[in-house]
């Protein structure tokens, strides 16, 4: 059912309340060392790739993630998920799955194929608590999920709107480095391979990159013999 219009301004939105008896399922997301880097309240009844839309990791925006976005895979409870929502996006566990068959034991695969990101949680034959199951993005980058906690949804403590999931309970601080030049501001750009630069790579701020790379115009002065990409933060 929809939640009653509100007055003002955003009158016109509309939110979807959360079924009667949804069950909210709390996920942990570490890196390959253990650490816990998010966590996660989604409901039960949202599919796999709305889980995987709300992750933030810094290497899908930096140097040529963005070409590789499209493609992700879960591995929970023996069976893979992949996201097939772009016709484009490859799936990772047809390599995966031959592998896993030779090195693992039996059992250890339910199935040889892998299915959609479009299942449900709820749909699952079993949600495996405390077991790892694993997420692959980026084409061999690795992090541990867990299901740590299960719950009836409870208005009262519980955001009531299907939008707001799956909702961020945590996340980790990363660090952030300061410019190269200014040694004042936080960086923004990656230079990799310049001759003109000490260090390799290095990190710039918006205001050094352009007074040191580009004239007043924004054109990028010569030698342009280096590559630049966003900086948003170290992974560790």
């Amino acid at each position: 059912r929809l939640a009653p219009k509100r007055r003002g301004a955003d009158a016109a939105v509309r939110r979807h309340l959360a079924k009667k008896g949804e069950v909210v399922l709390t996920v942990a997301v570490c890196s390959s060392a253990g650490h816990k880097e998010q966590e996660f309240d989604v409901l039960a009844s949202q599919p796999m790739f709305e889980l995987r839309d709300a992750f933030y990791f810094a290497s899908d925006w930096m140097y040529d993630g963005p070409t590789r976005i499209k493609s992700g895979l879960f591995f929970i409870d023996g069976i893979f998920y992949s996201d097939r929502r772009d016709p484009a996006a490859l799936d990772y566990s047809r390599e995966l799955i031959g592998w896993l068959r030779r090195t693992k034991e039996p059992g250890f695969l339910r199935s040889d194929t892998s299915r959609s990101m479009a299942t449900c949680f709820a749909d699952l034959d079993r949600i495996p608590f405390g077991e790892r199951c694993v997420y692959v993005h980026q084409g061999d980058i690795e992090h541990s999920v867990y299901f740590t906690n299960a719950r009836l949804l409870r208005s009262a403590c519980d955001c009531p709107y299907r939008e707001a999931y799956p909702i961020l309970t945590f996340m980790r601080r990363y660090n952030k480095r300061l410019c190269y030049a200014c040694i004042q501001n936080y960086a923004m750009w990656i230079v990799i391979d310049s001759s003109r630069c000490p260090h390799n790579p290095s990190y710039w701020c918006q205001t050094c990159f352009r007074h040191f790379f580009q004239d007043a115009e924004g054109n990028y002065l010569p030698p342009v013999d280096y590559k630049v990409f966003p900086y948003l933060h170290d992974e560790t």
